[in-house]
């Protein structure tokens, strides 16, 4: 071996130490379903309009493309608008969603239709650790039984929504 070819060969290998690993983005387009619980307060708002403040937690089951599974906790604080008259509902929330301690998306929710069943989007945020830097989004739907529960509630009760399900269909996420 010559003395030029070693010496580019030590100039290589000091190069590769000394820059940083490049990290390919990770993209995906997942499902998500979620079975929750739900607890908060309802509030009168005007003689056609009731409010629930609270939130729902649950576990969030994703299946990827590839068919794997994963899970997380959620935890999303709700406001929810009912229209008494016309049995519509409006909904936003922000959701909390850990994989781990250090390991933590966010998102928000809005959707509206019908009291018990809301249609709209899922939109990931922000995340931390290994989803630092996430985003994307996804369509959503919430089943409730919050018809069967809502009508007759007065204002500042207390209202526990013992079971729900959010899907969430091709969210379509990208992590740089």
């Amino acid at each position: 071996m010559t003395v030029k070819r070693s010496y580019l060969i030590a100039a290589a290998a000091l190069l590769l130490s000394i820059c940083p690993p490049v990290h390919a983005a990770e993209k995906d387009t997942v499902h998500a379903i979620i079975p929750w619980e739900a607890s908060g307060r309802v509030f009168q708002l005007d003689t056609s309009t009731m409010m629930f403040l609270g939130a729902f937690t649950g576990v969030m089951y994703i299946e990827s493309s590839e068919g794997e599974m994963h899970e997380a906790f959620v935890m999303c604080p709700i406001i929810q608008k009912v229209n008494l008259k016309t049995d519509n509902s409006e909904a936003v929330g922000h959701c909390e969603i850990s994989a781990s301690p250090e390991n933590v998306a966010y998102a928000e929710l809005t959707c509206n239709g019908e009291v018990g069943s809301c249609n709209g989007t899922f939109t990931l945020t922000d995340g931390e650790g290994k989803f630092a830097g996430i985003s994307g989004a996804g369509s959503l739907r919430v089943r409730s039984p919050m018809r069967a529960l809502i009508t007759d509630v007065a204002a500042g009760t207390e209202l526990r929504v013992a079971s729900g399900l959010a899907v969430i269909k091709d969210l379509e996420y990208s992590i740089p």
